[in-house]
């Protein structure tokens, strides 16, 4: 048998063990935690907002109450809604232009998708092959893959291939016609996949906003979007060294640039105004003793005041 250390807990052993964690209810009691432990969340999602708190010598949680983890597993919640819905517009528009683009370059359609697949090594081309043949019976886009199989023109060809596979293609279509802005969206829209993938799963966001976990440098043209905004080098600097973080204002900055709808626009900043200067306004003063949750929900605020104003 394997070894299992860590055995199920019931609502009241959960509620125990965060109490013996250093974790208050004083803000929100245990009968009240309990509660929503059993009706609205489950432990493990909401325990993993622990990593944003500083840990004492002895283990236990400094100034943590369970409101801390209520409040920032609902701000998470709608943030993830949010940023799904944006990254679902940037792949929309970045269709559009991409087909533009390639109309414009005098492309038919046909040879542009032939070329990228002959461009594939064995491995992703069966890949490729999977991703579309699994759609087959699906009945949103069974029907194009049934009538263009085995000769995609573009336009259909963008419409059945999942979100990554697009990305790679979009990075096809930058060396194809020597485009260096097409190359400078590809590399954005690297981080929105991954940002769109975890909101898609329902993945916590929020819950390690740690710095220096980031793996790649950040655009060089969004950093200086950030300095035109009046974040200073330090501020930039510490915030976007977060993975979480860096990936969050990638996609920000994508939207503004690829997204070119009034209507959607408006929209977005609505919903970004009321999440972020609205309802993380409304529990910041539960932050005031943590640096590092209060610095990133600042940071954020003034990223959507000024790129998303009313």
């Amino acid at each position: 048998m394997p070894n299992r250390p860590k055995p199920i807990l019931s609502v009241s052993g959960q509620i125990e063990h965060l109490a013996g964690k250093g974790v208050r209810f004083e803000r929100v009691s245990k009968d009240a935690a309990a509660e929503y432990l059993a009706n609205n969340n489950n432990y493990f999602k909401l325990a993993a907002f622990r990593k944003n708190f500083k840990k004492r010598k002895d283990g236990t949680y400094a100034n943590m109450d369970f409101a801390h983890l209520q409040d920032l597993a609902i701000i998470d919640m709608r943030l993830r809604y949010q940023l799904l819905h944006m990254a679902l517009n940037i792949e929309h528009f970045a269709k559009i232009k991409l087909l533009s683009v390639i109309e414009k370059a005098g492309e038919n359609g046909y040879d542009i998708v032939d070329d990228f697949i002959t461009s594939l090594d064995e491995g992703q081309a069966r890949s490729l092959e999977n991703e579309i043949s699994r759609n087959q019976n699906n009945p949103y886009c069974g029907a194009v893959i049934s009538k263009y199989s085995g000769n995609f023109p573009v336009w259909a060809f963008v419409e059945v291939i999942p979100f990554g596979r697009f990305v790679a293609f979009y990075g096809f279509c930058a060396t194809r016609f020597n485009s260096t802005e097409l190359s400078d969206e590809h590399f954005l829209m690297k981080y929105v996949k991954e940002l769109r993938n975890a909101t898609a799963h329902n993945n916590c966001i929020l819950n390690d906003l740690s710095r220096n976990t980031a793996v790649h440098s950040t655009n060089l043209a969004l950093i200086s979007e950030l300095g035109r905004i009046g974040i200073s080098r330090d501020t930039r600097n510490g915030q976007m060294s977060n993975a979480r973080v860096q990936q969050i204002v990638t996609l920000l900055y994508t939207h503004r640039r690829l997204v070119h709808s009034d209507g959607v626009n408006k929209h977005e900043a609505g919903e970004l105004n009321d999440l972020m200067l609205n309802r993380m306004e409304h529990s910041i003063e539960l932050y005031e003793k943590n640096t590092l949750v209060y610095s990133t929900i600042r940071f954020l605020q003034k990223i959507v005041d000024k790129w998303f104003p009313l």
